[in-house]
């Protein structure tokens, strides 16, 4: 039989099935490397657990489709599903390392390693045989009883090393912490046993996959080619679309509401266009979301929390019109002109460089039910210093859903904006079932200690994937316009750049000015750091201090007032390095320690 017409084969099967002798799972070579993130895993975990509470041992959960090759008898290559493999492994080998009971943590131990039978003449197996890079790690310490605990002190010990925040062995290092945390954080210790066996048997019993194989590797590509090529398959909201259209009865209507769909699909572009339902669907369900876009939807509907049909294409027009003109094109009409002017900025910078986009529906909520331009402005301020705080404290996704979904409910419960804006930052809604972390944003020490740990970290400009360093920097220099007169535009490419060089040439002023040790510490710094033009950055790279400053202001205008300061520094050195820095960490605790 040809390539071209191998059979294909698809079956629902439970991960007990999954992870045992009739699967031997190969990662092959040529796949991208582990790269989920913190969040992918706390998403898998926290997902199949309180699906497990809510529907018990009669429930069940589905983690999508996999594509495999067959390529000898048991034997598999994973074309699609290898980062979910993987995780359910370092999953696995951390309930077994925090199970006592010494029948679960055999049977969760040989789920993901078959050890060496000699009498029986039986090799020991990886049921998943990882990428390379991560080989012998699987094997010390995923693949060994108690390895996840001697992994976590390893990393303490400074043992493991690994490069940046993209190196695999850092993405197995995020897994393993992952699941340690929220184990610890989500399950009583009293009750910890007991959940965590629970918890196996549903991960074994009810969690589901559809493994799709074929016995042709070209057959295997080109299937998951049409699984993950845009546009094929039916997307959530292309469902969400057709469901509503569906509940519409008048033809004449239903094609008014089509053709209005499609023309905001075009007019703010398909991938916002997702974007504003999934900020939608947060402001009503006020949760994270656990299922598909569509689903959650679907959920809202049974509910009543929105109505099918007519009224939700009214509900999402209404908040389409908001978030054109107040968030991608943010114009407001206020008294004053330069809190107008300082709305459209704050909102642009945030935009572009916030990594997450969880603080829109608070505010999207907020518009929609006052309508105060002047308000939505105060709003806005105070909402940012927030978001900051919040970035810096480390809040993970579903921490920052829990804490931006309490505004939405003081939003619902009050009818006074002013109010909201008073009580944003201290309301705590009167359920007792509400978990996640909470800043007292009454104590100054506490927000101070949590700024200081970042703004004065001796790695700022590395930390948060480098963009929180790129944000602070903008920030500053937004606060030193006039906004009354001016509108900074914040285009194009932004770099930013070290003054004292991260690999200074040998013989130049900067090893003379700065030995190893105190370039080491400083050089990342916030107060060695300035915003240029991505073609100046190219080029002042390693030059001296004076020569810098004339490739830094060989034009009479910089669009960067914070750059533009440096101009009142006649040399470059500890003394003056210092004094910057502290000097803009203060900027910065005027900016979010005063509400």
């Amino acid at each position: 039989m040809s390539s071209l017409h191998a059979p294909i084969k698809a079956e629902e099967q439970p991960l007990k099935q999954v992870f045992s002798n009739n699967y031997l799972f190969i990662i092959p070579r040529f796949q991208r490397p582990f790269s989920w993130r913190r969040d992918n895993f706390e998403k898998l975990f926290v997902d199949i657990y309180e699906s497990m509470k809510e529907s018990g041992e009669q429930g069940g959960y589905f983690l999508g489709s996999m594509v495999l090759w067959n390529k000898e008898e048991n034997v598999y290559n994973v074309i699609d599903g290898q980062q979910r493999l993987a995780s359910l492994a370092i999953l696995m080998a951390v309930l077994r390392d925090f199970i006592e009971d010494e029948k679960f943590k055999r049977i969760l131990h040989e789920a993901i390693f078959q050890e060496e039978d000699p009498v029986r003449r039986i090799p020991e197996v990886e049921r998943l045989r990882p990428w390379d890079e991560l080989r012998d790690y699987f094997k010390k310490y995923i693949y060994t009883e108690n390895g996840t605990k001697l992994f976590l002190e390893d990393i303490k010990r400074g043992k493991i090393k690994f490069k940046d925040e993209d190196d695999p062995v850092y993405r197995l290092k995020e897994a393993v912490e992952t699941y340690y945390n929220l184990i610890e954080e989500i399950i009583p210790a009293d009750r910890r046993e007991e959940e965590l066996k629970a918890f196996s048997q549903y991960l074994f019993n009810n969690v589901y996959v559809v493994l799709i194989k074929t016995a042709s590797f070209g057959s295997a590509i080109r299937l998951f080619n049409v699984l993950n090529t845009r546009g094929l398959p039916l997307s959530s909201i292309d469902i969400i679309k057709a469901v509503n259209l569906e509940a519409i009865d008048d033809p004449k209507v239903r094609e008014k509401f089509a053709d209005q769909w499609i023309e905001l699909e075009g007019e703010i572009g398909r991938g916002e266009f997702e974007s504003l339902l999934s900020y939608i669907r947060m402001i009503y369900a006020k949760e994270k979301a656990r299922r598909s876009l569509h689903e959650e939807f679907d959920k809202l509907y049974d509910n009543r929390v929105i109505e099918k049909g007519e009224n939700f294409f009214k509900l999402v027009e209404s908040y389409a019109d908001i978030y054109k003109s107040k968030v991608l094109s943010p114009e407001v009409s206020t008294r004053v002109k330069e809190k107008a002017n300082r709305y459209t900025v704050l909102i642009d910078i945030m935009r572009k460089h916030i990594p997450f986009s969880e603080w829109i529906p608070p505010l999207l909520a907020f518009y929609n039910k006052f309508h105060d331009d002047e308000l939505l402005v105060d709003f806005l301020i105070k909402l940012e210093k927030k978001v900051f705080i919040e970035w810096a404290a480390g809040f993970s996704v579903t921490e920052r859903i829990t804490s931006f979904s309490r505004i939405i409910r003081l939003i619902d419960e009050s009818n006074d904006p002013e109010d909201v804006i008073e009580r944003m930052l201290t309301y705590r809604p009167s359920r007792a079932r509400e978990r996640g972390r909470f800043i007292d944003y009454t104590n100054t020490n506490e927000l101070e200690n949590i700024i200081i740990s970042v703004l004065d970290n001796d790695h700022f400009y590395k930390l948060k994937g480098g963009k929180m360093a790129k944000y602070v920097l903008l920030r500053l220099d937004m606060e030193i316009w006039d906004l009354e007169n001016v509108i900074p535009q914040y285009t194009g490419t932004i770099t930013v750049e070290h003054i004292l060089p991260r690999s200074p040439p040998p013989n130049s002023e900067w090893v003379r000015k700065f030995d190893e040790e105190t370039r080491a510490k400083w050089v990342d710094k916030l107060g060695n750091l300035v915003l240029l033009s991505g073609s100046k950055n190219s080029r002042a790279g390693n030059y001296d201090f004076e020569r810098k400053k004339r490739v830094y202001f060989s034009k009479k205008w910089t669009p960067f007032l914070i750059t533009q300061e440096l101009q009142k520094y006649e040399d470059w050195n500890i003394e003056t390095l210092r004094e910057r820095h502290n000097n803009l960490i203060c900027r910065s605790k005027e900016i979010y320690l005063n509400f």
